[in-house]
């Protein structure tokens, strides 16, 4: 019984938050995306609601990878082979990476964190925030704690690129396009890039999903990178194999999509079934915001919350001025 009203609660919550969001739209006013309405419902309502934290894990694990194949059929990948857009994102993405790292570590440097520690921030602001924590924390010999920390900072800033990047790529003026890139090259978590090109409308969306996507493959580097970083010798192996392991299964779903979409699908098709896989977001959003506890969120070391922030700052700079120049 409990869990039907837990199931029952999220559909209402799905259906409001598509309906304001479609509300807004229709009167030709600013929306921030169902998506992130269902996040913030999700975490106004996590205490009052009170879900296990597992159950949501276990559902978003069964809808995400859905969701994701099927925004692959938004993707154009005659667009992506452009000079102009192509190369764009994947300089981007290259520079995001970079700036995130680099910044991350000299700023740790500066305020005296570990460099284990500093190492798996970046690797959480660069790469896929959780999953590349999670991947990198077991070769830098993190205790609990730490890890902690990371991913709850990793989180809040993950929130806070989520709901600004919608905003600040409309004050810019930047085109979909570009507005997707950014978002896909910058906003931490794979589901709260997609949300945030949602918001922005267009081509964004796919774009977003493109960019972040190809952005997680870095975990290939990341994880053997950690190991060398933190002068770990011992079960290298086990712990390079555990950490690739954590690259999405979903990712050839998604190639596949876009392929059909660019080469087989006419586009009167493929507009449906990725417009389906937008809304399947929004539950996942919702499962997400409640999974976050806002106690949780203020318990974290203020150095590492420090060091987060000014780096994802750099980042979020670089990567909108590299697409100022290339776009």
């Amino acid at each position: 019984m409990t869990r039907s009203y837990h199931i029952a609660a999220v559909i209402a919550l799905s259906a409001l938050c598509a309906g304001l969001d479609y509300l807004l739209d229709s009167q030709g006013m600013f929306s921030l995306g169902a998506g992130t309405f269902g996040l913030l419902c999700g975490i106004i309502l996590s205490d009052r609601l009170g879900i296990d934290p597992n159950t949501n894990k276990s559902c978003i694990n069964l809808i995400l990878p859905l969701a994701i194949i099927l925004l692959g059929f938004g993707l154009d990948l005659n667009m992506l082979a452009s000079n102009k857009i192509g190369v764009a994102g994947l300089y981007t993405i290259i520079i995001t990476i970079i700036t995130a790292f680099s910044c991350t570590l000299l700023i740790s440097r500066v305020l005296g964190i570990d460099r284990h520690q500093a190492f798996a921030l970046g690797a959480g602001g660069a790469i896929c925030g959780n999953s590349a924590v999670l991947a990198v924390a077991p070769s830098l010999r993190l205790s609990s704690k730490q890890t902690g920390s990371i991913l709850a900072v990793v989180n809040i800033l993950g929130l806070a690129t989520f709901l600004s990047v919608p905003l600040l790529a409309n004050a810019i003026g930047f085109e979909p396009e570009s507005a997707g890139i950014w978002a896909g090259s910058t906003v931490h978590a794979v589901p709260q890039a997609i949300a945030a090109g949602e918001a922005m409308g267009g081509d964004a969306l796919s774009l977003a999903s493109g960019t972040k996507l190809t952005r997680v493959l870095g975990l290939l580097i990341v994880v053997p990178g950690a190991i060398i970083y933190s002068s770990q010798k011992e079960k290298s192996g086990k712990k390079f194999s555990s950490g690739i392991s954590r690259i999405p299964l979903f990712l050839p779903g998604f190639i596949l999509a876009s392929m059909l979409a660019s080469f087989l699908l006419p586009e009167s098709i493929t507009q449906h079934i990725e417009r389906l896989g937008s809304l399947l977001m929004v539950p996942i959003l919702i499962l997400i915001g409640l999974s976050i506890r806002p106690r949780e969120l203020l318990n974290v070391s203020k150095p590492i919350m420090i060091a987060g922030s000014l780096s994802t700052a750099c980042m979020m700079l670089a990567s909108a001025t590299a697409l100022v120049i290339l776009m």
